[in-house]
């Protein structure tokens, strides 16, 4: 039975007058009969009683209008669902982002996004970089916002840039080499370094390298951490010196200081990343990002 037939019989039965009816559906009313008909040979019942006063429906059209009408609105309901999922203006994105970097924006982007698309969900899921890559490209997450690091290597992946910040040495403030903004690092060759481990974000240890190897110096890594906390926490303990983006300064005591690091301004690029051809509620949550940044640059 066609979606048709459906509605040319809530129709007839809604009306119970074979000119109105025909009317309404736009044909003619020797095909309207024909129609039902067919339908009741379909079902081997008959639906409608017509004689000399008019249009009837049998206790088996009845029943048979009260399910119908109940199987049509799902039917409607469901072919509205998958257009608006199409359009992306329904459906589920699954976001993956590193906390640390998102201090600001990311509360004002779901604010902002949930109150203007009440039928898309959002979903959160908080990663170090190295998994949080792996989850994009997994299928896992639909969109990471995560730093810009090497992403123009993975063919299959859009950007979007969200932010630059300075890299900095963050140190105690009492430290000797602390000078101010503008540091040489290679003033700190000597120094010892606490970094996060590779094993939870290898692209903060390569970057951290890639910096030091920049002023003519291999890091001496006196300590590997697991969490920001703890890198912050041996810093201030005396165990050696680290390279954050500023923003970082956020988490830290008022015992440590962050010196921007001469020759690294804006190094430190934040950007959103999504496959291509993915989910189409995408683009709606880019036009959320980019309101929420003009309104305030920045993490």
């Amino acid at each position: 039975m066609t979606t048709f037939q459906m509605e040319a019989f809530i129709t007839l039965a809604t009306t119970l007058n074979y000119t109105k009816a025909s009317d309404l559906l736009h044909m003619t009313q020797p095909n309207l009969s024909k129609l039902i008909v067919s339908m009741e040979q379909e079902l081997q019942a008959r639906l409608i009683d017509r004689n000399r006063r008019g249009v009837s429906l049998t206790p088996a059209g009845k029943a048979f209008l009260k399910s119908i009408t109940r199987i049509k609105h799902l039917y409607d309901d469901a072919v509205k669902t998958v257009q608006e999922i199409e359009a992306g203006v329904r459906g589920t994105i699954k976001i993956g982002f590193l906390s640390t970097a998102l201090i600001h924006l990311l509360p004002r982007v779901v604010s902002t996004f949930t109150a203007r698309h009440p039928d898309i969900q959002l979903e959160l899921y908080d990663y170090a970089f190295t998994p949080l890559m792996s989850a994009l490209l997994d299928n896992k997450i639909d969109v990471a916002m995560l730093p810009d690091r090497e992403l123009d290597k993975i063919s299959h992946l859009e950007k979007k840039f969200l932010y630059a910040d300075d890299m900095c040495v963050v140190l105690p403030k009492n430290h000797p080499l602390n000078t101010g903004d503008g540091v040489d690092l290679s003033l700190f060759k000597d120094e010892p370094f606490v970094m996060i481990d590779p094993k939870i974000s290898d692209r903060d240890y390569d970057l951290v390298y890639s910096i030091c190897m920049a002023n003519g110096f291999y890091p001496k890594v006196h300590l590997k951490v697991n969490t920001l906390n703890n890198l912050l926490l041996m810093v201030e303990c005396g165990q050696g010196v680290s390279i954050l983006a500023r923003h970082m300064e956020h988490y830290a005591t008022d015992n440590l200081d962050f010196i921007g690091i001469r020759g690294s301004e804006n190094a430190f690029r934040m950007v959103c990343a999504w496959r291509k051809d993915q989910n189409p509620c995408i683009p709606r949550l880019l036009e959320v990002i980019d309101e929420c940044l003009a309104e305030h640059p920045g993490p």
